[in-house]
């Protein structure tokens, strides 16, 4: 028996040019690619191609040029017609004029705007034309000098208006006219697509906001430019403090509002009461929506899979969906993309069929474009395994061109692939490695490659006959689990009974005050104990949770 090295053959994944290549630029629809998309979340969406085709390392070829030049073809309109980000439009004109030059979007942008401006003014004749003339024009990556010096124009103008303001307002102490102020400067930041200042701006107006409700509007700004802008690392202490203010503006209902009535308490004041909670649990579902998209996609961007399997599929179960937020940052086709590849990557069967295949809110966000998606789901389930590696195959260029999952792609796709694997090897003692490779779909030599790493990883337990191309799992040893199951309960056990007697002693001593709130004014202490009629120390129902004493079941 010859233990597998690592000189054998293994699989790699395609680069991008070559995933790229499988594309038909004259059969690609857009349309499904701009799907619900608006505004800057559209913006972000289609500079994604150039920004992943043209730039370092990538070596473009033909096919991702010009998948890339249609691509700014489109994105040039909306930039000129919702925005005023010049920037972003010069970079993309100097992109269609050059796209093998591998110019990064994000580069310095001064350096971008100096080498625009000397374009433009050798073109100064062609840039008189009218919009529809432009656009023409600027597929030849020339760009619209007049569109540009009025987009300057009327950032210069806003942002005179508003320091003039400002500065009436700062001398006079008007905090809300200074909040509001604040607040248009970040909103002329995001048209003009900075946002660096947006957020600059937004954290002047979180001095000058004097209510809840202010600073739930602040929160919801900011996530949603952050997530307009797809820069989810920045989200996690403006969700925190947003969903800490919601909560005390807006709580979530609870099981005691809905206890008897007072005597007092008349139809009309029950009807208004629930008609204003109605209304406070309309706008916290609004809010929690952003919320939950916002740690979805930071535990995405942090390569937390079932945590972000978790929160997005929480959109559709617990929130009932996008709804207003359809499209302003992310939309139900590519909330079921990520749910359904970060659940195969980090779920087992059972999870998975009851959390993809017979959830209702999952199946109503697939489109009928993304029906692949359902048969990946139910290929991964059914064991057909061939029918995953070929889905996979083909699913690549989609991963590679979504925001969100682009700088994942290779990540999940190992990952449903080994999930495939283990399954597979997981009833046998014994796997011919060829038979292996025909379920797969794979080469013989190419398969091996894969048990190989995983051999290596001890990710499968077993060793190869590179001879007769066998793999030999290990036998499983159930003597040293049993043990090591009977240590783990034991220890649980006496962790466990090591508190209750400690509780028994403090109670004997009358030590012991529950760190909760009182459930009620009974006692009138507020501690959570009080005193009987003959002077002991009674104690509220509970006590010990403070302790973590939970009820444990005790398996082998």
């Amino acid at each position: 028996m010859v233990q597998a090295s690592s000189s054998s053959s293994s699989s790699g994944r395609r680069s991008v040019e070559d995933a790229i290549a499988a594309v038909d630029l004259s059969t690609f629809d857009w349309k499904a690619y701009e799907g619900t998309y608006t505004g800057r979340a559209l913006i972000t969406r289609l500079i994604h191609i150039p920004n992943t085709l043209l730039s370092p390392p990538a070596k473009p070829t033909t096919q991702s040029i010009n998948l890339a030049k249609e691509a700014l073809k489109r994105l040039i309109p909306h930039i000129k017609n919702e925005t005023l980000d010049y920037h972003t439009y010069i970079q993309c004109v100097n992109l269609l004029k050059d796209p093998a030059s591998r110019q990064k979007i994000e580069e310095d942008r001064m350096e971008v705007d100096e080498s625009a401006e000397n374009d433009a003014h050798e073109s100064s004749s062609m840039n008189a034309s009218t919009s529809a003339g432009a656009n023409q024009v600027e597929s030849n990556g020339v760009m619209d000098k007049v569109w540009v010096d009025d987009a300057k124009e009327h950032e210069r103008r806003e942002n005179s208006k508003l320091s003039v303001e400002l500065t009436g307002y700062l001398s006079n102490l008007i905090k809300e006219s200074i909040r509001l102020t604040y607040l248009a400067y970040a909103q002329l930041s995001i048209k003009v697509g900075d946002s660096q200042a947006a957020m600059k701006n937004y954290a002047a107006v979180r001095e000058y906001s004097t209510s809840q409700q202010h600073h739930v509007d602040l929160g919801v700004g900011i996530v949603e430019t952050l997530l307009a802008f797809n820069q989810p690392q920045a989200l996690p202490g403006h969700i925190s403090k947003l969903e800490a203010t919601l909560d005390r503006l807006h709580p979530p209902i609870t099981t005691s509002k809905f206890q008897a009535e007072a005597a007092s308490v008349t139809a009309s004041d029950i009807r208004e009461r629930r008609e204003a909670e109605a209304r406070s649990q309309a706008v916290r579902r609004t809010v929690m929506v952003r919320i939950r998209v916002g740690k979805g996609l930071v535990t995405l961007y942090n390569k937390e899979w079932s945590k972000a399997a978790r929160e997005l599929g929480a959109v559709g179960e617990v929130e009932g969906g996008l709804g207003d937020f359809e499209g302003k940052a992310i939309s139900s086709s590519d909330l079921a993309l990520i749910i359904a590849f970060t659940t195969l990557a980090s779920s087992h069967r059972e999870k998975i069929r009851r959390v993809l295949l017979e959830q209702t809110s999952f199946k109503a966000q697939v489109d009928d474009g993304s029906s692949w998606i359902m048969d990946l789901v139910r290929s991964f389930v059914d064991a057909k395994y061939g029918e995953v590696m070929r889905l996979l195959y083909r699913s690549e260029p989609t991963l590679l061109l979504n925001p969100f999952l682009s700088a994942h792609a290779q990540t999940l796709l190992e990952l449903i692939q080994t999930r495939c694997i283990l399954q597979y090897v997981q009833p046998f003692s014994t796997i011919h490695i060829p038979l292996m490779a025909n379920s797969f779909g794979l080469a013989p030599g190419e398969m091996l490659g894969l048990v190989e790493i995983l051999v290596e990883r001890r990710e499968i337990k077993g060793k190869i006959d590179l001879i007769d191309q066998v793999l030999v799992m290990k036998d499983p040893d159930y003597r040293g689990g049993m043990f090591t199951n009977a240590l783990k309960v034991g220890k649980k056990a006496s962790d466990v009974t090591q508190s209750a007697i400690l509780r028994m002693k403090m109670v004997e001593a009358g030590l012991i005050v529950d760190p909760r709130p009182p459930k009620n004014e009974k006692t009138g202490t507020g501690t959570g104990a009080g005193i009987d009629e003959k002077g002991q120390l009674t104690l509220d129902e509970g006590l010990g949770d403070g302790l973590d004493i939970e009820p444990i079941s005790f398996e082998a």
